[in-house]
């Protein structure tokens, strides 16, 4: 993505003015039962239920087709938040274009794929059956000697390294899937940290800066694994919009190497006594690090068609002269799962219940007061395919990230909370009418006083706030758009009404939304902006692994 550096909204030639898109809004896309036929009002009086319905209602009406990844559909959802954005009179880009440009790569196996072991011991593995390709993978042929290197993770608030007793330069690195002690509440990998511990591809950014030329990641035995058949069904050529596998390109950092990942019943054929050393690994916490005495060949063939997807960002500058050079961001998504064999995913509460939050926002700063601090009100593509569009961002800011103080994301504020008893999250059983007023804060962990200004905020709003969800097994605090930010040094706050039966189904649909409930997370999330905007400075960034 290339860097966009915003003004004020002041027309230029050949760019529409705010009322032609305005008028764009109401002929092209339909939205004239959305618009005020007055002019609209400003600040919290300007958050209202009732338009937060309106917006929902559309966003979320099966015109979208569920606002699918790669699809028209979204696209048209995509022009329709530009236009409301320049209706509220927020500046877009120097160039007219509220849009943020991206790769998009859908992927398939391609024929090629080869894994297979010389020297000492001879294996040839099947692609599709024994290993399939990671997706963050670039394509490559490797060959060279192996070694082992424990998790692949390096660790060093935990004086652990799987690096540090084995030189894998100029070698294909062997690694175990997930981390060690997975299932063990108590163990230090599971304490709430900011390193991806289990993510491959922070295994393969480990490998590489260590010097690999290719990873090889084998599901542990001792370990819960999805087949690997199942992840090459995600790879078939010709599946559906809704069920392709998109990724980003591979990272240009030179982080990303040719990567695979072996089964659980074939990693015994590359590495016999697995199952005893991922024991020792997890018993002793150390890594059993080691060079192999055989050599492998490694050719990674995936398929990429490449289309161009776009998040949506407007800005709010700061109104204060010595802080509006900083920035908060506030992100919702607004792609969900599309639609197939005549269903739609209509997907109101995730996420439309977010995006129009953020169009509510843009009217009650449209010019009205406005923080003290810039804030960008940021529509992301490609959550529901792996977060794309909030990662591409942080790869390649709007705004450098060395001065964005905070980030917010608003992901399925509108439903109220229902669900089963869940061991693994450590939650009780909860019904809908219990939650009429409650909301689930996510993050805080790693920001103690962003908490503590979120809860100031509160005070004139009188939602029940929940800090809950940083820990669990469901791993929630890792499941939208706040993850790539906080992954990058920002502190981030994910506001999130919670589950229910109509998660990622047909079911997830506008008339189910507690309106009331939802205009006042909006008009907290307004009042949280005003108080970052006056702060001396950010919230902090803590470590909760420091104080083990």
């Amino acid at each position: 993505m290339r860097t966009i550096i915003f003004d004020d909204a002041q027309p230029k030639a050949g760019v529409p003015t705010r009322n032609l898109l305005g008028a764009l809004l109401v002929s092209v896309i339909g939205l004239a039962g959305l618009l005020d036929a007055q002019a609209p009002s400003h600040g919290p009086e300007s958050i209202r239920a009732e338009e937060l319905r309106e917006k929902v209602s559309y966003l979320a009406s099966d015109e979208f087709r569920g606002r699918g990844n790669g699809t028209a559909d979204l696209d048209r959802a995509a022009d329709y938040i530009a236009a409301a954005f320049a209706e509220s009179g927020l500046p877009s880009g120097p160039d007219g274009s509220y849009f943020q440009e991206f790769t998009v790569e859908r992927l398939s196996l391609g024929d090629g794929n080869v894994f297979e072991t010389t020297g000492s011991r001879t294996e040839v593995f099947r692609p599709g059956r024994d290993f399939v390709p990671v997706t963050t993978s670039p394509n490559g042929v490797v060959e060279g000697p192996l070694a082992f290197a424990g998790y692949g993770i390096r660790a060093p608030a935990l004086d652990y390294d799987d690096f540090s007793g084995v030189d894998v330069a100029g070698r294909i690195a062997v690694v175990l899937d997930g981390q060690p002690r997975a299932r063990d509440r108590d163990s230090p990998f599971n304490v709430a940290s900011l390193d991806e511990f289990s993510s491959i591809p922070s295994k393969a950014a480990n490998a590489a800066r260590a010097g690999a030329i290719g990873l090889i990641v084998v599901q542990g035995p001792l370990g819960s694994a999805a087949s690997i058949g199942s992840f090459a069904a995600r790879l078939r050529p010709g599946l559906s919009p809704r069920n392709v596998t998109m990724e980003l390109p591979p990272d240009r950092d030179g982080t990303a190497i040719p990567t695979v990942l072996l089964s659980r019943g074939a990693g015994p054929r590359l590495l016999p006594g697995l199952r005893a050393i991922q024991a020792g690994i997890d018993r002793d916490l150390e890594s059993r690090s080691s060079l192999l005495s055989w050599s492998a060949r490694l050719v990674v063939d995936l398929t990429r068609d490449a289309y161009t997807a776009r998040n949506v960002i407007a800005r709010v500058p700061g109104s204060n002269p010595s802080l509006r050079e900083e920035v908060v961001v506030v992100g919702a998504h607004y792609d969900h799962d599309g639609a197939e064999n005549g269903r739609i995913w209509n997907g109101a509460d995730d996420d439309a219940s977010g995006t129009s939050a953020l169009l509510e926002l843009a009217e009650a700063f449209g010019s009205g007061v406005r923080p003290g601090r810039t804030v960008l009100l940021s529509a992301w593509a490609g959550e529901e395919k792996g977060m794309l569009g909030s990662r591409h961002y942080v790869r390649d800011p709007v705004e450098p990230l060395a001065r964005t103080v905070a980030m917010v994301q608003l992901d399925m504020i509108g439903r109220n909370e229902d669900h089963p008893a869940n061991r693994g999250q450590g939650v009780p059983a909860e019904r809908a009418r219990q939650n009429e007023n409650s909301i689930n804060v996510l993050g805080s962990i790693f920001s103690p006083e962003f908490r503590l200004l979120l809860e100031k905020s509160n005070a004139s709003v009188g939602l029940d706030l929940r800090f809950r969800y940083d820990r669990g097994a469901e791993n929630l605090l890792q499941r939208s758009d706040h993850w790539s930010f906080l992954v990058r040094g920002v502190p981030a706050l994910f506001i999130f009404g919670g589950m229910h039966p109509d998660y990622h189904t047909p079911n997830d649909t506008a008339d189910k939304i507690n309106y009331l409930k939802m205009e006042n997370v909006v008009k907290l999330v307004y009042h949280a902006l005003l108080e970052l905007g006056e702060r001396p400075s950010g919230p902090a960034l803590t470590n909760p692994q420091a104080s083990q």
